[in-house]
């Protein structure tokens, strides 16, 4: 759903930086355990350094693309 909201709208490419961390590879990594990612499917919104949303197992495109836009 990620890839399709990203190639649908070029403002989500243009304003947001997005990283794939891969969970079961980083899971006992700083990355992971400082942003307390629980587990994987987990989408975390950062803005200035700061979380301003997340998403943990979300598929739906309209809640993804809400938070999405947050970030913009």
């Amino acid at each position: 759903m990620l890839k399709s909201l990203r190639a649908s709208d070029k403002k989500f490419n243009e304003g947001i930086t997005f990283m794939l961390v891969d969970w079961d590879t980083y899971r006992s990594h700083a990355v992971t355990k400082s942003r307390r990612i629980p587990r994987r499917s987990t989408l975390v919104l950062l803005k200035g350094g700061k979380e301003v949303g997340r998403l943990v197992a979300a598929t739906g495109e309209g809640t993804i693309k809400k938070l999405l836009e947050k970030g913009l």
